[in-house]
């Protein structure tokens, strides 16, 4: 355990002293406020300040976990680390759970930009942190499946271009469709964020979706982590 939260903290000091992840961590935050505030006053508010927590998931989750990890791997950073007394899981999850606190970061900060410190935010921080699980889960498979950096930025890119653009454009296909889309993890959690925004409601449904999307990325790293080691 003491190994583990000592390569936490050395992941994370390395990340923080990147500028260019600096600037990942931070676009969420600006772009959110600058067309937030455009939006509004052109009346149009459409799940906004959810679609815009969810931009930080999948921008800092996927963003960053995908091209970091291929870029280690071609590095062998992880072989080295493996002669270390750390195991596969144990390096994941360091690597992922420093992601995960700048993700959390993010997000946190995109709804205090825009709304303020106030109570609403404590249930909000729940499915901020699972669906920063998800994404950060889904960056990692990225980055341990694809062999070179290129091919696993620009899969990374559209991964997450497609996960934030579907949630802009479903509510405008017909409603028979929505059963279905509501399967794909950035829906289900921006539907759980929205309606706790709006009504202070958990939809059960969507969250156990999430829930078992987190269920299934889990299974498969360890399965990844199974075929790394043999």
């Amino acid at each position: 355990m003491r190994n583990t939260l000592i390569l936490i903290k050395h992941e994370i000091i390395n990340l923080l002293r990147n500028p260019a992840i600096l600037a990942v961590v931070l676009l969420p935050i600006f772009m959110s406020k600058i067309i937030t505030t455009t939006m509004k006053m052109a009346d149009q508010e459409f799940l906004l300040l959810s679609i815009w927590i969810l931009f930080a998931q999948v921008m800092v989750g996927i963003m960053l976990t995908g091209p970091n990890l291929i870029e280690e791997r071609e590095a062998k950073t992880i072989d080295a680390l493996l002669c270390s007394p750390l195991n596969f899981g144990q390096i994941i999850f360091a690597k992922g759970f420093a992601i995960l606190v700048l993700s959390m970061f993010s997000q946190i900060a995109v709804y205090l930009i825009n709304e303020g410190f106030n109570s609403s935010i404590f249930p909000l921080l729940i499915p901020m942190l699972v669906g920063g699980i998800i994404f950060v889960q889904i960056g990692a498979i990225i980055g341990l499946k694809i062999e070179s950096s290129q091919s696993g930025s620009a899969l990374s890119s559209i991964v997450m271009v497609s996960l934030f653009l579907i949630v802009s454009v479903y509510e405008l296909l017909p409603e028979w469709t929505h059963k279905l889309f509501v399967l794909i993890p950035s829906i289900g959690v921006t539907e759980v964020l929205n309606n706790l925004m709006t009504y202070n409601e958990f939809l059960i449904y969507q969250g156990s979706i999430v829930l078992v999307w987190v269920i299934i990325f889990s299974l498969w790293l360890t399965n990844i982590g199974r075929k790394w080691t043999h």
